[in-house]
């Protein structure tokens, strides 16, 4: 399976209970029967009720007799219409005036709104022909609607996704040639794509347009974009490129071949201790250079983890990163994030730093390995409550047999305040790694010792850890890197399969124990 989005958000925007609300939230279209056809367009279809209220009060209704013009290739973009009775003939002429492409479109349809969001001239003439009623929308206005209202700008995402995919239409972002769609999510589209001259495949995150109508926001994820794409780890998804086009962002990424973690929860394997083990310590060293540069991920959860086909762990979407000398949200009392997996200090929008994606990563680990999340609730605040103030439970109550140094993972990492957490990533990464290696069977071993120069580590560092995924294709091999001192091994070993075990009465935990080295 190629890379995808869980159907869910990829990051919520919740407002919490204890903040005042702007408005409340909408339960989503409840459009009268009669309607008018417009309405069943994909696009506004899904559109919040306050959305669909704020566009019909600044459409302005148009008719248009048989053979009349609508729109005039090379005219400016000062706006689109909303077809919603009759038959258009669309025609593309060169710069001979021979038609090169034509089509005939039926209502209800949207027409011109590329040019609005290029600012480019009308590249097609549209004519009647039918009695055609339609509605105008003038560019400015619709500027200063989303701005004011940005959840009205996500028709335009959804409708540049469909150009995208449309044969015989944009296809192209920059000078990437899309291919296809990967997935979908509340902060973001994916596509497949292609660079036409190195012929190398990618994947284009193309940010949701009521994002970028919130300045703050789009900003931010500009510049998060930019820190993202100087970043260089095994562990972390690639990013080569950015462009502007259709009136959004596109992130362009390393399309990776496999699929995002799927924990007991969603229906995946239950997992080896080893290979839960294995997962922690690559997200781990993950964040701890992530960290070390500065940023916070802030939306650690599975469909952020990606698992490749040569069991390599990547974690992705860094879409809502923050740098640690950042406030505690994009807006004002906006929380930004996913409720099943925000540490308390995020969901009561305080100042962040890297323990949250700690705290985060434990709720994970509490999953993989009890087959459940520790807090669930009917409503979101409810969630965000439990995470706040219910302590968290020990996985062993669930899953007997955890193992004792994962357990203490979890519970460190998952402490409500953050000074009682692990001091960093790469510390608990560190212990993580040492007790599998003592967990571990004896066999056979070969060593590797590399002198290098002290300007070259990073560079030697690269070279190991790439050695040590290609490793990991060996049924049953352990690889241990020690840089330096023998406190920093990295052990990865094959996972073999484990079943949850519920608590029973005459249960006993199974552990084995080792003598401190």
């Amino acid at each position: 399976m190629m890379q995808r989005l869980d159907p869910d958000p990829t990051a919520v925007v919740h407002q919490h209970a204890w903040v005042d609300e702007l408005e409340p939230p909408p339960l989503g279209p409840q459009h009268e029967p009669s309607a008018p056809a417009w309405m069943k367009i994909p696009a506004f279809r899904d559109l919040p009720e306050g959305a669909i209220r704020r566009l019909e009060s600044v459409m302005e209704p148009r008719l248009y007799g048989i053979g009349m013009t609508l729109m005039r290739q090379g005219d400016p973009g000062d706006g689109f219409l909303v077809l919603d009775v009759g038959r258009v003939h669309v025609s593309v002429c060169d710069a001979a005036g021979e038609v090169v492409f034509e089509r005939y479109i039926d209502a209800p349809a949207v027409l011109g709104e590329a040019a609005v969001l290029t600012g480019e001239h009308r590249t097609a003439t549209v004519t009647a022909q039918t009695l055609v009623e339609a509605y105008f929308v003038d560019a400015e206005t619709l500027r200063n609607l989303c701005a004011f209202y940005p959840p009205t700008a996500e028709f335009l995402t959804s409708l540049v996704g469909e150009r995208l995919m449309a044969s015989g239409s944009i296809r192209k972002v920059g000078k990437y040639e899309v291919t296809g769609r990967l997935g979908s999510g509340g902060v973001a589209t994916v596509f497949s794509a292609v660079h036409p001259q190195l012929q190398r495949p990618v994947a284009l995150k193309m940010l949701s347009h009521a994002l970028v109508f919130d300045k703050a926001f789009a900003a931010h994820f500009a510049s998060e974009a930019r820190l993202v794409a100087q970043m260089d780890h095994p562990n972390i998804v690639r990013v080569y490129d950015t462009e502007h086009a259709y009136g959004t962002h596109f992130i362009v990424m390393e399309k990776l071949t496999g699929d995002v973690l799927q924990t007991p929860v969603d229906g995946g394997p239950v997992m080896a201790w080893s290979a839960i083990r294995r997962i922690l310590v690559q997200l781990l060293e993950a964040l701890a250079y992530s960290h070390s540069r500065g940023l916070i991920h802030r939306d650690i959860k599975p469909s952020n983890v990606f698992m490749t086909r040569d069991g390599a762990v990547k974690l992705l979407d860094f879409g809502i990163a923050m740098d640690m000398d950042g406030g505690p949200s994009v807006r004002e009392g906006t929380v930004l994030g996913t409720p099943a997996y925000m540490s308390p200090e995020q969901a009561s929008g305080q100042r962040l730093d890297g323990r949250c994606d700690l705290y985060s990563l434990g709720i994970l680990a509490y999953e993989l390995c009890t087959g459940d999340r520790p807090f669930r609730g009917e409503t979101v605040d409810a969630v965000l409550r439990a995470h706040v103030y219910t302590p968290m439970p020990d996985p062993r109550l669930i899953a007997r047999d955890t193992p004792d140094d994962i357990a203490e993972f979890i519970l460190t990492a998952t402490a409500k305040h953050p000074g009682e957490r692990h001091i960093s990533c790469a510390h608990a990464a560190d212990a993580l790694r040492n007790e599998d290696v003592r967990a571990g069977d004896e066999g056979g071993l070969m060593t590797l010792a590399v002198a290098f120069p002290p300007g070259q580590r990073t560079e030697v560092e690269r070279v190991i850890r790439d050695m040590a995924a290609r490793m990991r294709l060996i049924r049953g091999a352990r690889v241990i890197v020690g840089c330096d001192t023998p406190e920093e091994p990295v052990e990865i070993v094959e996972p073999t399969p484990r079943r949850i075990k519920r608590p029973t009465s005459g249960a006993t935990a199974r552990a084995k124990v080792h003598p401190d080295n």
